[in-house]
C-alpha cells in the first residue's frame, strides 16, 4: 500500500505541476509517472524480501507486486479523476483538441500500414473527453504495465 499509494500522489503532484506551469495536465505528458510504475513495484517486491530470511515465497512476491500495481493504479486514476472533475471544462476541451490534432499530424502514419484507416477511426473514437474516461485511461495503463512487471519481479525475487 506504501508504493502504491506514494506512486499515486507522485502522479497527482505531477498533475498539479502541469496545471500551475500552463501545460496540459491530460495530454501525453501526464504519462511521464507511467515508467515509475515497474521502479515502484519492484521497490516494493524487494522491501517485502528483507522482512524475510529465507525470502518471501513465490506467492507473497508476486501477490506485494500485484497489490502495489493496483494501489497505484487506482489512486493515480482516483486523483486524476478528481482534479479532472474539479478544473474547469475548458482544459478538458483543450485536451481533445490538443489529441485530434496529433492524430490529423499522424494519419499518414496511420494510412501507409495495412489496417491503418480503421486503427485510425479507433483512436479517434477513443479520445478522452470526459473525466472517467481520462482516470480508466490512467488506471488501465499503469494496472496493465505493473502486472507486466510483477510477475517476473516476484519470481525473481521470491528468495
Amino acid at each position: 500500500m506504501l508504493f502504491g499509494t506514494g506512486l499515486g500522489l507522485l502522479a497527482l503532484g505531477w498533475v498539479f505541476i502541469l496545471l500551475l506551469t500552463g501545460s496540459n495536465p491530460y495530454g501525453p505528458r501526464r504519462l511521464m509517472t507511467v515508467p515509475l510504475v515497474p521502479v515502484v513495484v519492484l521497490c516494493s517486491q524487494w522491501f517485502v524480501r528483507r522482512y524475510y530470511p529465507r525470502g518471501p515465497g513465490l506467492r507473497k512476491s508476486i501477490l506485494t507486486g500485484v497489490l502495489t500495481a493496483l494501489f497505484a493504479a487506482a489512486v493515480s486514476a482516483a486523483t486524476l479523476y478528481g482534479v479532472a472533475q474539479n478544473a474547469s471544462t475548458a482544459l478538458l476541451e483543450q485536451n481533445t483538441a490538443e489529441a485530434r490534432q496529433i492524430l490529423q499530424n499522424a494519419r499518414s502514419y496511420y494510412l501507409a500500414q495495412a489496417g491503418g484507416e480503421a486503427k485510425y477511426k479507433l483512436d479517434q473514437q477513443n479520445i478522452a473527453r470526459t473525466p472517467q474516461d481520462l482516470a480508466q485511461d490512467e488506471f488501465s495503463k499503469k494496472l496493465i504495465l505493473g502486472l507486466l512487471f510483477a510477475i517476473p519481479g516476484g519470481i525473481f525475487l521470491r528468495k
